[in-house]
């Protein structure tokens, strides 16, 4: 069962719904002729003749609102509404029916939904800037945002050279550690995680808590 190919899923995009009139009208054209005969969706709900009456009252919708009246124009969206939500219903099928079979959803004239691209390692967050909350032993430290990271780790040491301990994640850009050693100079650094893993830590930048 081939469920991805060449960067896609086996799964109906709903793209078309985004589709301008013309290229709306093609593409439901192509999926009525690619689905007529099609053993494998053999019983398309709604019905190809359903849909076929709905895209050629739409395309005649359209021809006809091309002078610009305001009823004509009224017209033209309500057909596209009604053929878009067949369109979906048709949709859903054909996910069904074709049982996650990539080659099986394209043989209908439906697109499959676009694999998302990869992202590498994580560059290491930029701008880290430390600063006193007023509270005994603790430090703000807070950086900019790294474009793809799920989540921030701050690290934290008593040297530059380690060994750090590991903070919670955070999801946010500013991560406040505490139980720091008052009169002490504490080294931080932070990294941006992602679907590669951990990204690139930062430079070490140090502070004394109070």
């Amino acid at each position: 069962m081939n469920t991805s190919l060449i960067g896609y899923f086996a799964r109906v995009a709903l793209s078309f719904t985004r589709k301008n009139d013309t290229k709306f009208i093609a593409f439901t054209r192509n999926v009525l002729t690619l689905m007529t005969g099609n053993a494998t969706c053999p019983n398309p709900t709604p019905s190809l003749p359903t849909v076929t009456d709905s895209v050629d009252g739409f395309e005649t919708a359209v021809h006809d609102a091309l002078n610009g009246g305001r009823i004509e124009i009224a017209t033209r969206n309500a057909a596209r509404s009604e053929l878009l939500a067949l369109m979906r219903q048709l949709a859903a099928y054909v996910q069904v029916a074709c049982n996650a079979d990539l080659l099986a959803l394209l043989s209908s004239g439906f697109e499959p939904v676009r694999a998302p691209s990869p992202v590498g390692a994580l560059p290491a967050p930029q701008n880290v800037r430390l600063s006193l909350t007023g509270v005994s032993g603790e430090i703000l430290v807070r950086f900019d945002r790294v474009s793809n990271a799920v989540n921030y780790t701050a690290q934290t040491s008593v040297s530059v050279d380690g060994p750090w301990e590991y903070e919670d994640p955070s999801t946010s850009t500013r991560v406040l550690v505490e139980g720091l050693t008052p009169g002490a100079i504490s080294w931080f650094r932070v990294c941006g995680n992602g679907s590669a893993g951990a990204g690139a830590w930062s430079s070490p930048i140090s502070a004394m808590a109070v």
